[in-house]
């Protein structure tokens, strides 16, 4: 009888001890996400410059960014940004994994290059591809002049119809070593065993791609899925570098765009408005993406 008691005394003491290690990475959590989430919330229902006292227009920031055809822009192009950078970057770092994970000479050397992009400073990606993609004396056009591939010769970033997508092109290159060295991780926790049984089962390299190794990296596929989207609604620097999110908005991400109405046209308001509206489709995409695939898939634990 004693013992019960004595446990039962002990469970709190043991709560109470859990909550005060816990104290700090809630205060912080607080102060650092739930309080700026609440008065960015509270600012979109304002019309305010930041400086001055702002005035209170309920929901009008909201109607007036679904009218916004700005945002309606921004929104297709975030929708590309996701299809043409996460495929992209999946297979060719899946591919790059597969020839990297053989007993090559030097490998080590070859998984560290293709890995400084992610490594680099997106600003510095940005000043350096904004002079490959030159259409005067770019690295891209000299090419296209010498070998008479005109097409090349043209200002991509500078064009409305390709700026989004030359955009786009940068990202892929600066990200798919980040998803090789995923797919370099996952490979190396398949079972050589289970490798081994196909050969011997007759399945060829392809035949052993395609229904061991793709299907027993599935945590990979969905945690670098899962990162890509988050990543692709929160791209500012490198677009920033790249075009500004011109010419004349073709290329305006999210983020830009808020940056753009809060420090450019001192509309801070509506910058919260838009913001607000980027952190529900961030996290309306992440729980739908871990509701569709089971929870365990982050930790690796489904059955």
């Amino acid at each position: 009888m004693s013992d019960h008691t004595h446990h039962h005394r002990t469970a709190p003491r043991e709560w109470r001890t859990g909550i005060l290690f816990l104290l700090p990475a809630i205060v912080l959590f607080g102060i650092f996400v739930v309080y700026p989430i609440i008065y960015n919330f509270q600012a979109s229902t304002l019309d305010w410059d930041g400086v001055n006292p702002g005035r209170f227009v309920g929901l009008d920031n909201y109607t007036r960014l679904f009218q916004d055809p700005i945002f309606l822009t921004t929104l297709k192009n975030s929708g590309w940004w996701i299809l043409l950078t996460i495929i992209p970057q999946a297979l060719i770092g899946f591919l790059l994994a597969m020839l990297l994970n053989e007993k090559l000479r030097g490998r080590a050397i070859y998984r560290a290059i293709f890995f400084i992009p992610a490594v680099l400073s997106p600003v510095v990606v940005g000043i350096v591809w904004q002079r490959i993609f030159d259409p005067f004396n770019g690295v891209v056009a000299k090419l296209g002049r010498a070998t008479g591939l005109d097409f090349l010769v043209h200002g991509y970033l500078a064009d409305p119809k390709t700026a989004i997508f030359a955009a786009i092109v940068v990202n892929v290159w600066m990200w798919t070593g980040f998803s090789m060295l995923f797919y370099l991780a996952g490979l190396q926790l398949i079972d050589n065993s289970v490798l081994a049984a196909a050969k011997i089962d007759g399945a060829g390299t392809w035949r052993t791609i395609r229904s061991i190794i793709w299907p027993l990296l599935r945590q990979t596929h969905l945690s670098l899925l899962l990162l890509g989207i988050i990543g692709s609604l929160k791209t500012f620097e490198l677009v920033y570098v790249l075009t500004e999110g011109g010419p004349n908005h073709a290329s305006e991400m999210l983020p830009t765009y808020t940056f753009k109405q809060a420090f450019q046209l001192q509309s801070v308001g509506f910058a919260s408005t838009i913001s607000v509206v980027l952190l529900l489709i961030a996290v309306i995409s992440s729980l739908s993406l871990v509701r569709a695939f089971g929870s365990g898939f982050l930790t690796g634990d489904e059955k």
